[in-house]
């Protein structure tokens, strides 16, 4: 193993124990306000530096998403710069995440008239390595322009069925452009990989994405009651593992209890503490990988998929 090779496992081994564990989430889910969460992160974790600027008696939930985004690229920059030249196309995979991330932020700034909301700070090394010049992003006044801007681009094909003439649904323009990214992935790790090594990829990328389509069920049943159709429209079936009835029988469930017992009879069956599932079920998978497979490649994975930012978007405290 080179020494980038080296170092990259210390970084992304460094960051995986760095991480959130399950006295934390517990402490977490009992805060009452989103004050009371940033206050705990800044103070009992490893987030303090990435919240410093965050006055948690004026603190709404665009900022900590923005400092957590931040927190994020500067974890891939480090990252990246240890990844081997051979199989850089891999390691870049997440630049396309940063992508997106930036035309739904200007999606959304367009939509909203509010030319000012966009952000653009990302690492200089992260902004070196984009498909196409990012800061041309930062003048574009329009739908129109952004079209023609993005028009060499992957993404012009989804972007281009989109009506802008009149409101469009975020999260929609959002799910065509992350299927994209998921689609970018397994092209790359079947194109890069063999044996092992790629079966041991595919299997946390699907893993992730299951236990994020599970995650999003139970929420749903859980604060939104969402109508089956919108819950269907919000997940990527076509990577699930789970049997098709399963899958079917979660999205109709009639509320979270009815998912955690769907879920027991599944094969998450060990994993069905309320408080810990997903969390452990994905550190398991991750855990099993690394266990049999001594490449570099999981390390890196382990660290990339479990995307910190999801530690406050996608859980109970931001239902409160």
């Amino acid at each position: 193993m080179s020494l980038s090779s080296n170092a990259l496992c210390a970084k992304a081994k460094a960051m995986y124990g760095g991480r959130l564990n399950k006295n934390v989430y517990l402490d977490l889910t009992r805060k009452q306000t989103i004050g009371e969460v940033v206050s705990y992160l800044k103070s009992q974790t490893s987030y303090a530096d990435a919240l410093k600027d965050i006055n948690i008696r004026h603190v709404h939930r665009g900022q900590i998403e923005d400092c957590l985004n931040q927190e994020y690229y500067h974890r891939c920059a480090k990252l990246m710069k240890y990844s081997p030249k051979s199989d850089e196309d891999f390691y870049l995979f997440e630049i396309i995440g940063v992508e997106i991330n930036l035309i739904m932020d200007k999606l959304v700034s367009l939509q909203a008239k509010e030319q000012y909301s966009f952000n653009l700070s990302i690492p200089t090394y992260l902004a070196k390595k984009t498909s196409f010049n990012i800061d041309g992003l930062v003048n574009i006044e329009s739908f129109k322009d952004l079209l023609q801007y993005l028009s060499k681009t992957r993404y012009y094909k989804v972007l281009k069925e989109i009506d802008f003439s009149v409101p469009f649904d975020v999260k929609e323009v959002h799910m065509c452009l992350q299927s994209l990214y998921y689609e970018n992935i397994v092209e790359t790790i079947k194109k890069h990989f063999k044996g092992s090594v790629q079966k041991d990829l595919l299997n946390i990328l699907y893993t992730s994405i299951e236990l994020k389509n599970i995650s999003k069920i139970y929420r749903y049943k859980q604060y939104f009651h969402e109508s089956e159709d919108s819950i269907r429209s919000s997940l990527f079936l076509q990577y699930s593992r789970l049997p098709k009835d399963m899958m079917n029988r979660l999205i109709s469930a009639s509320g979270p209890k009815e998912v955690l017992s769907l879920l027991s009879t599944s094969k998450y069956n060990f994993y069905m503490d309320d408080k810990e599932f997903y969390n452990t079920r994905r550190q398991e998978a991750f855990r099993y990988a690394k266990e049999h497979s001594e490449n570099k490649l999981i390390d890196f994975c382990d660290e990339m998929f479990g995307k910190i930012k999801e530690i406050m978007i996608n859980g109970k405290c931001f239902n409160i």
